[in-house]
């Protein structure tokens, strides 16, 4: 199955535990293909920078950078979308992950921000919360 998730989604995954990790770990072990692009790494190479994330980096006993290259080594990198749809006026870079998905024919959009999970589908692709999306992909594996 293919999916996008959000930034959000994959710092949750990489640092906790709990639905998020769980969608990592099937990536990992080849159940899910997660597709990433230039601007949505880029993202996350900023966001782990964050000094909020410090501390968890730091219990964790590693550093951004190999948290980051842990990451991209799990995804499936595709080319940025050409076009990306304007839908989303409050937060603009999140209209990158329709994008993406539409694109590269995903099955899934994994987010925890509202103004993805407030449209609940774009183009036939499902947009879930990670435990929705967790009951889909259980289903699915079965």
């Amino acid at each position: 199955m293919i999916v996008v998730v959000d930034t959000n989604v994959a710092i949750s995954g990489l640092l906790w535990t709990g639905p998020p990790n769980h969608i990592l770990k099937w990536a990992r072990d080849g159940l899910l293909r997660i597709l990433a692009c230039q601007e949505t790494t880029d993202e996350l190479r900023r966001a782990i920078q964050y000094g909020r994330l410090a501390k968890r980096i730091s219990e964790l006993e590693t550093f951004p950078a190999r948290i980051l290259s842990y990451y991209m080594n799990l995804v499936f990198f595709v080319p940025s979308p050409e076009k990306i749809p304007g839908i989303i006026v409050e937060d603009p870079f999140d209209n990158i992950f329709l994008g993406l998905a539409t694109e590269n024919n995903a099955r899934l959009i994994i987010s925890g921000d509202k103004h993805l999970t407030d449209l609940k589908q774009y183009h036939q692709i499902e947009i879930v919360k990670p435990d929705e999306a967790c009951n889909v992909i259980e289903k699915l594996i079965k």
